[in-house]
């Protein structure tokens, strides 16, 4: 049983909607619908801290991405009335949501050619998203830690990390633009050599290495002994299509604290984790931030 009127969505979108699946639980919810044997994706964005203007960005975002060799994005499809998402009544709550179409393809491995292959594509991405205005910097608020019982050494080591990163003049002025904001392999697929990228949640204008460090970020979250081969895949990958300056690599480990930091403030701004969960998110987060990166 699902807890989506499917009968209005059919009606929203002119299809026929014959089942719908929750894939991805959470503050997002995402869930595949089926009709007349094709398959889509509906996105029912969280009620709070994402505004209309952000969505509409992602959309156009989406919409508007240059035609690129190698890489595709998760294309969004308007309601029958011509707007680009449809409210929906959920737990008493109208939410947003946004239809989109289904990509073809399997799960990126964490293999080094897969990787180097998400790299090359992520560059692409960076180039066929350049140039679309009406995005922003997506600001943190670090505050939002603050109510979190025994996060006072996060809340410390983040301070650390601002200060270094800010007082760093190597990271001031790097190649800008808009990204993807959450680019790890768990957000795209592949299918013939073409990557597509899907979840563009946190989409936004910053430098490039925004989106390299979170994916260097989750690389390193695996195993340790296979974490520099995977991300120099990544790097690799990435620089064949765009190659880094000295610059750049440099301060690329800034930005993989800040993926640690970003996901640590979203967390405590927008999930309810237990005592005991949050203890361990906190612990691995002030190692990392303590610790001397090296890439």
């Amino acid at each position: 049983m699902s807890d989506i009127d499917l009968h209005y969505l059919s009606q929203c979108y002119g299809r026929a909607f014959a089942s719908c699946e929750l894939v991805v639980p959470g503050v997002n919810r995402t869930y595949r619908l089926a009709a007349g044997g094709d398959v889509y994706y509906l996105r029912l964005y969280r009620p709070v801290g994402r505004s209309p203007a952000e969505i509409a960005f992602e959309l156009r975002l989406l919409r508007e991405v240059r035609p690129t060799p190698g890489l595709d994005v998760a294309r969004p499809i308007r309601t029958v009335d011509g707007a680009d998402c449809a409210q929906v009544l959920f737990g008493g709550v109208g939410r947003a949501a946004c239809l989109f179409e289904a990509l073809d393809g399997r799960p990126i491995t964490d293999g080094p050619e897969d990787v180097a292959l998400f790299g090359s594509a992520l560059a692409k991405l960076h180039d066929a998203l350049a140039g679309i205005g009406g995005g922003g910097a997506r600001l943190l608020d670090p505050a939002a830690l603050a109510s979190i019982s025994g996060s006072e050494a996060a809340q410390r080591a983040i301070d650390r990390c601002r200060a270094e990163m800010l007082g760093d003049p190597a990271a001031h002025g790097m190649p800008s633009g808009n990204c993807h904001g959450d680019a790890r392999l768990a957000n795209a697929i592949v299918q013939d050599a073409t990557v597509g990228f899907f979840d563009f949640d946190d989409c936004g204008c910053g430098p490039y290495l925004l989106d390299l460090g979170t994916a260097a970020w989750h690389l390193a979250l695996g195993d340790p002994s296979r974490t520099a081969a995977l991300i120099a895949a990544l790097l690799e990958g990435y620089g064949s299509e765009r190659p880094l300056s000295q610059a750049e690599r440099r301060v690329l480990p800034h930005y993989v604290k800040l993926a640690e930091v970003r996901s640590l403030l979203f967390l405590a701004e927008f999930c309810t984790l237990a005592d005991g969960l949050w203890r361990r998110v906190l612990d691995r987060a002030t190692n990392l931030l303590e610790r001397e990166l090296t890439i």
